[in-house]
């Protein structure tokens, strides 16, 4: 019995060329049904807004806005780590739809969500049609606004010069690691143009950290003024601050609270592939400076802070980097500054003038930030969620899950302090939690109050046509009103019923195309 047939050949038949060639394929998209395409245009978006760092909680409660105005049946969106789905049943005689795709990492760019989010917004409310949809989403995709190299530069390394404001105030130090967040970021653009995963990306920029700031207490031992007195363990610090995933650990956290637990899971593992890969390459660069004989030492313990006033500056420029290195709109980038700063100046009030510790302490300012950010992010035309990853990026256990594991390295477990190391690990740890859940509670107490503000304003030409019903001389009154609704209810049914007579064809034809196109 043969099975296939049409596949089984003599070796002396000759296939022309014609025949041997695949046939043409129907280009995918042009006849899909409505709801096909509808399914498409929300995968899409999703799409976007997860690759670049939305939760997963946000992105399938938009995507459901979009498919609940143009899908005729109800939709399920599963998010699992990288892999998206959406799915669709169609009742007991058709089988059901589902879509699948991985989503890929993509540079951050704040101005692209806010108007994605206008899109899915204007979606919802009924603005504009599926082709209406499509063709906006596609005309943003391909030419969406983004800022020059050099000025994402600049903002990763106003946060490295940001961060060492906070210990030190010396203009040499901070200079000098400013100069180095700025060429860590270009070699760690040179080396996502090579696809260098990005273990070996973070033990590269970590090694050339070390290395350079090897080099420089060499410079000063030999007599280079301008580096006198800095200290190597801030230079390493303050340039591998940058590096460090604190805002990917909060993300994380704050899908477990949302409960998106595997999702939460591919998180934390990237955080500890990262650090890893720093305190690799940190050992990495000390070995190899110590080769070269300009070895360095790299204390595993907390430096001091500065005053408060050089903390709170320090930390409104680590969180306006970030938002500049983010690609946020320039009006809120200053925004997020003063945030940022008040959120830190927050934090160190509740834990030198109330007594708190540093995790409550930190919840309490991550809330705050979340409530700010969720009330003010209509007026600024930016996502809450670039607000808050901006301004809590002076409070994120960045140096203190860095310190956890150089501890770890440097006491073995027979060591007394191995137990110390594990303490600041876990106080990490909770910091994060609590940083995650405020601004999450944050947020959820905002939305409300900013729904009531967009309320009010909807409200104002109401409230001001009530206010002129005072003036008996305004020519709207209630009463010319109630007439001329009137007269306009009465043409409409006079229209509506000749319309009915003579086109009752048409009317049928298009109702009919309607529901066949709705149907998938």
């Amino acid at each position: 019995m043969k099975l296939w047939p049409s596949m089984r050949r003599s070796e002396n038949t000759k296939v022309p060329v014609e025949q041997a060639q695949f046939p043409l394929i129907e280009k995918f998209g042009e006849n899909l049904t409505p709801n096909m395409r509808a399914l498409r245009l929300a995968m899409t978006i999703a799409d976007q807004l997860l690759s670049m760092g939305v939760s997963a909680n946000s992105v399938v409660a938009k995507t459901l806005d979009i498919t609940e105005t143009y899908c005729q049946r109800p939709v399920h969106i599963d998010i699992s780590a990288n892999v998206l789905m959406v799915s669709q049943l169609r009742g007991i005689e058709r089988e059901p739809l589902t879509l699948i795709r991985p989503v890929t990492p993509r540079d951050t760019n704040y101005m692209t969500i806010q108007s994605i989010q206008n899109l899915i917004y204007e979606i919802h409310k009924g603005q504009h049609s599926l082709d209406e949809a499509e063709q906006i989403l596609d005309d943003l995709l391909k030419s969406p606004r983004t800022f020059p190299w050099w000025l994402i530069m600049l903002g990763n390394a106003s946060i490295v010069a940001g961060v060492t404001l906070m210990y030190t105030s010396a203009w040499e130090a901070i200079l000098t690691t400013f100069c180095i967040g700025m060429m860590i970021d270009r070699l760690l653009a040179l080396l996502i143009k090579h696809r260098i995963p990005p273990f070996f990306r973070q033990v590269a920029a970590a090694g050339t950290i070390t290395v350079t700031a090897a080099l420089i207490n060499f410079a000063a031992s030999r007599g280079v003024s301008f580096f006198f007195d800095m200290n190597p363990t801030l230079l390493v610090v303050g340039g591998v601050v940058m590096l460090v995933a604190g805002l990917v650990i909060v993300a994380a956290v704050q899908d477990a609270i949302e409960e998106y637990y595997l999702t939460a899971n591919a998180r934390l593992t990237k955080v500890i592939m990262q650090t890893v890969g720093i305190v690799m390459g940190i050992l990495v660069g000390l070995y190899a400076a110590r080769k070269l004989g300009i070895g360095i030492a790299v204390s595993p313990d907390p430096l001091t802070l500065s005053d408060l006033q050089l903390q709170v500056i320090g930390a409104a420029m680590a969180a306006g980097g970030y938002a500049l290195a983010c690609q946020t709109k320039f009006r809120a980038v200053a925004g997020i500054g003063i945030i940022g700063g008040a959120g830190l100046f927050l934090m160190w009030n509740a834990v030198n003038t109330l007594g708190i510790s540093v995790v409550p302490a930190s919840g309490i300012a991550a809330a705050f930030i979340g409530v700010v950010a969720a009330f003010i992010s209509r007026f600024w035309h930016t996502p809450s969620v670039g607000i808050i990853a901006g301004s809590i990026v002076p409070l994120v256990p960045r140096l203190m899950l860095y310190n956890g594991l150089m501890q770890l390295i440097n006491y073995p477990p027979g060591d007394p302090e191995f137990f110390r190391a594990l303490g600041t690990l876990f106080t990490a740890a909770t910091t994060a939690l609590a940083i995650a859940a405020g601004a999450s509670f944050g947020g959820m107490i905002g939305r409300p109050i900013n729904q009531k503000i967009a309320y009010a304003r909807n409200d104002i030409p109401f409230a001001e046509f009530m206010r002129r019903q005072i003036n008996p001389k305004h020519k709207v009154n209630l009463a010319n009103l109630a007439l001329s609704q009137l007269g306009r209810i009465r043409k409409r049914r006079e229209w509506r019923d000749g319309h009915h007579v003579g086109g009752h064809h048409s009317n049928t034809a298009l109702d009919t195309s309607w529901h066949d196109n709705t149907q998938a």
